[in-house]
């Protein structure tokens, strides 16, 4: 019986139909999924964010953006155009991490009306580079790279202290003096994406696993519940085994993600290692700033987990203080060895200045995380004290001035308050200023008292009103310097208005060296 043309003819059709049907869905398949989860899983986390050797995580698309703003250009990271020298212009490279990203604007305000006050007649551009660097020695290489490629400065400043303390942060076995999260830049190579979706996949089956028993028909007999027991147990064996493979790539050593071999006995050496390397990465921008014709200013931020920095208000201490144990660790056997090492900075002919202590007598809501980040306040105030201690080189920078490296840049006018075993000056930003020529050993051992008695008794603080004073004692290793035989030590005074000032030097159980006073108004 012959078959019917009428019956082919569809059969044909219908098969058609479903080969182009099929060849759609598999065009479909392959754009939707196949050559998404490749793009998905080299992207995935950190592997495939942007990155750069000298930098580390490239956060933004300009080099600079308020500065490009501001003189309307924008230049694309990935080339890194250097700034040019222009003579209209003080272009300013501010360095460090969030805090001074943060900072930036503040900044470029403050300085725009410091120099339209002062009627100087450059204008002042600040470079935001804050998030690019975020920690030593990675100012030391941006500053360098630029100025190599023929770029300019005119003015250099590093805000800076908070990453260098937490350098664990840079992961197990890395190299500490890679850029900050180099770890997480580099975490995933292709075998470590391969292991991580297997350990995803065992888990998956795990779970199909565990559900279908429970709704199995022959869940109740004995030889379906051994059977997959076992299929379990194989599961759970290679889930084992993957996360082992996965941790024998994370724990090896990989050029590419840990680094250069540098081992290190114990945490604290390598919090030791990596202060010291911020400490003579200031010194090499100071020197790099000199030889490239700009002036350089080191800051370092304030901290509320620094002990008796601030009076935390209620809404600081809940929004932004959790004393865990890593921070108490940090700020009780970290941070003191680098406010050590700053105190150092000037004696070698830097401008640093510790501004961990401006906001001591300060009862204002100033931070707004429990990080180190500030408020619009408190960033104002942050960069009118950053200003106030650069004032002599912006009085300089803004008539176009030869820059002035070392000490003698940051040496504002300073007015003598007393005249007697040591010369005790005010200078521009608050500060007492302590200085002797010819120092003895005896001159530096001693402690010093600082007591202040405020104009209105209300100004004391709580704890210190019983006495009728402000006890602001130091010793000259937390807060001076020697220059050859030359010795000077600054402390900040308060903001309240002063009615007067006894200071000196004592030793315990001998009594006072010296002392002297200061009546303000008389």
């Amino acid at each position: 019986m012959p078959f019917p043309k009428k019956l082919l003819y569809y059969g044909l059709l219908a098969a058609l139909t479903l080969l182009a049907v099929e060849g759609m869905a598999r065009a479909a398949y392959w754009l939707a999924f196949e050559r998404a989860d490749s793009t998905q899983l080299s992207e995935f986390g950190f592997g495939r964010r942007p990155k750069h050797p000298f930098y580390g995580f490239i956060y933004g698309s300009t080099y600079g953006r308020p500065g490009d703003n501001l003189l309307g250009i924008d230049h694309d990271l990935s080339v890194m155009p250097p700034r040019q020298k222009r003579d209209d212009l003080v272009l300013i490279g501010l360095f460090g991490g969030s805090v001074a990203q943060d900072a930036t604007p503040y900044l470029q305000r403050a300085l725009s009306r410091y120099f339209a006050a002062n009627r100087l007649p450059r204008r002042p551009v600040v470079l935001e580079l804050g998030l690019q660097a975020v920690k030593e020695p990675q100012q030391v290489m941006m500053a360098a790279n630029a100025l190599l490629l023929g770029g300019h400065y005119d003015l250099i400043i590093n805000l800076d202290g908070y990453n260098e303390l937490l350098p664990e942060g840079m992961g197990p076995g890395t190299y500490p003096f890679l850029p900050y999260n180099w770890n997480n830049l580099t975490k995933f190579t292709a075998a470590e994406y391969r292991l991580a979706g297997r350990v995803g996949a065992l888990r998956g089956e795990l779970g199909e696993l565990q559900r279908a028993a429970a709704a199995h028909p022959l869940r109740w007999t004995a030889v379906y519940r051994i059977v997959n027991r076992y299929r379990v147990q194989e599961t759970e064996r290679r889930i084992i085994q993957a996360n082992h493979d996965l941790q024998d790539f994370w724990s090896a050593y990989q050029l590419e993600k840990h680094g250069p071999h540098l081992a290190f006995q114990t945490a604290a050496d390598m919090n030791r290692a990596t202060l010291r390397a911020w400490y003579r990465s200031s010194l090499l921008l100071a020197a790099t700033a000199e030889l490239a014709g700009a002036e350089y200013y080191h800051f370092l931020q304030p901290n509320q987990y620094i002990p008796g920095s601030k009076p935390l208000t209620a809404r600081e201490l809940d929004c932004c203080y959790q004393p865990d144990r890593r921070r108490r660790r940090v700020y009780q056997e970290t941070y003191p060895e680098l406010a050590e090492l700053g105190a150092k900075l000037p004696g070698r002919q830097v401008n640093y200045f510790d501004l961990t202590q401006i906001f001591r007598d300060n009862r204002e809501t100033l931070y707004r995380d429990h990080c180190c980040h500030f408020n619009e306040r408190g960033n104002e105030l942050l960069a009118a004290a950053m200003v106030e201690r650069m004032a002599p080189a912006l009085q300089r920078l803004g008539i176009a001035q030869p820059p002035v490296s070392g000490l003698d840049a940051a040496a504002a006018p300073a007015e003598l308050l007393m005249d007697g075993y040591f010369r005790v000056y005010r200078r521009a930003g608050n500060r007492l200023l302590y200085v002797r020529e010819d120092c003895a050993p005896a001159d530096i051992e001693a402690a010093f008292f600082l007591h202040i008695i405020p104009a209105a008794a209300a100004d004391l603080p709580l704890e210190r009103r019983e006495f009728g004073f402000d006890n602001r004692d130091f010793r000259f290793a937390d807060a001076g310097h020697l220059t050859g035989g030359r010795c000077g030590a600054e402390q900040q005074l308060p903001a309240y208005a002063m009615a007067e000032i006894r200071t000196g030097q004592y030793v315990a159980g001998a009594g006072k060296l010296w002392e002297e006073e200061y009546r303000f108004g008389e």
